[in-house]
């Protein structure tokens, strides 16, 4: 059985593969960042297939800066070394962006995860998961009103877009199912969110999603995958937590191990509530109508191109992309043209950092009337206002992961990190 699950823990790996230049001329140091304004706390939120400070493993090889198990790298712990509180959640790797958002609120709050009553049986799983009591992310527990930083990674972004969008104008399907036991995540009015900040956002899906969703097969594969695990190790197994409980698929806190569930695999790749369809563009695009631009807060986007033009005017991966990325990229840069889910795919769906489209990674389809270039707001002299996007100069030569520290920037990752903080805390 062990045996299995290593197989379907390599294909896992497999697929969560395949789930800027920060604007200033000068790196800033530590002091200069600090003296910029007041911090709220960063809250660092992972991509899909990944793992946060709850893990074991985030010792051994943190997501934030340490892969290559270089624990020195970490810039969670450079950021709090240097005066900047900043955390890293541990939301479920491979859930949808509803439920990340749930997790993320239990464990900045201390409280138990509660995945609301009316999402819950629309999806057809358990309204409650795990209990942060006693466990919450921050030192202390959040109380709903102190500003945040949110910074997504990847699938990262879709959850700390809701997450803002839900503490600000709640859900009316939720209050209107449980009334006054509705979760204060759902209920709104909460002014709490001062920057959101997306790293290679997909913010509009991407086409290898749905190779990947519409396939059935790789999602099937996925979710049996999660089910084998969760019946053979646990929860927890390597990096991951894998937070399933709620569809059966892992076991419930306290529990040991859960049994092998057809009817459980089936529902979580059939139920529209997962990482797989939230990142076709059908998903996205229904993400995108649900999620509200917050007018306090400050929207900054950071994309990377990994790839160049051809001859044949394709888009065409560079040597120095990650090599697991260089099929998804080859698809990608031949897109333009073509329609998936009703929209017809330009050029911008071609240039791509491996997995994400630049057209997705720039601000949402919503926002396009109000996005604005921040290189060009500056050397306008304009005023940089929350409620709308602003996307940085895209960095090329780099790839989805290097936001994750796999390479160098032009001064360093640090450097980087350091610029994008000093940017938040001018406003």
């Amino acid at each position: 059985m062990k045996k299995i699950a290593c197989i379907f823990l390599s294909v896992l790996l497999l697929f969560s593969s395949v789930s800027v230049a920060a604007f200033a001329e000068e790196p800033q140091d530590a002091e200069t960042l600090i003296t910029t304004g007041e911090s709220a706390p960063f809250i660092f939120v992972h991509g899909m297939g990944a793992w946060g400070s709850y893990e074991d493993f985030y010792d051994i090889m943190p997501y934030w800066g340490g892969w290559g198990f270089n624990k020195e790298a970490d810039i969670i712990r450079i950021f709090n070394e240097n005066g900047i509180e900043a955390y890293a959640a541990s939301v479920g790797p491979f859930n949808s962006a509803w439920d990340r958002a749930c997790e993320l609120y239990a464990q900045l709050t201390g409280t138990v995860v509660d995945y609301g009553a009316a999402h819950s049986a629309a999806h057809n799983h358990d309204r409650y998961g795990f209990s942060y009591e006693d466990n919450q992310l921050m030192d202390e527990c959040w109380d709903g009103e102190e500003k945040l930083n949110l910074v997504g990674h990847s699938f990262g972004v879709p959850a700390v877009r809701l997450f803002a969008s839900l503490m600000a104008y709640g859900d009316e399907a939720e209050m209107a199912a449980t009334g006054e036991d509705t979760s204060p995540l759902f209920t709104g009015g909460h002014d709490c969110v001062h920057a959101v900040v997306s790293l290679a956002g997909p913010h509009n899906g991407s086409p290898i999603a749905n190779l990947v969703y519409d396939a059935k097969v790789p999602m099937m594969l996925i979710s049996a995958g999660l089910n084998l695990i969760g019946a053979t190790f646990g929860n927890t197994l390597a990096m991951w937590s894998l937070q399933t409980s709620h569809f059966g698929l892992t076991p419930k806190q306290g529990q040991s191990t859960v049994p092998f569930s057809l009817t459980n695999i089936k529902n979580f790749y059939e139920a529209e509530d997962n990482c797989g369809y939230d990142l076709t563009l059908r998903g996205a695009a229904e993400l995108n109508e649900k999620i509200k631009t917050v007018p306090g807060v400050y929207y900054y986007s950071y994309t990377s191109r990994a790839t160049t033009t051809d001859e044949n005017d394709n888009e065409v991966p560079i040597d120095t992309m990650f090599t697991m990325f260089k099929p998804s990229s080859r698809i990608l840069g031949k897109m333009e043209g073509k329609t998936v889910d009703g929209f017809t795919l330009d050029k911008n769906w071609e240039i791509n950092d491996g997995i994400v489209p630049l057209a997705s990674a720039l601000y949402p389809m919503t926002d396009a009337a109000t996005a604005r270039s921040y290189e060009e707001a500056v050397r306008n002299g304009e005023t940089i206002e929350p409620g709308r996007w602003y996307y940085m100069p895209t960095m090329e030569g780099f790839d989805h992961f290097d936001f994750a520290g796999t390479r160098d920037y032009p001064t360093s990752f640090e450097d980087f990190y350091f610029t994008l903080a000093g940017v938040v805390n001018a406003y």
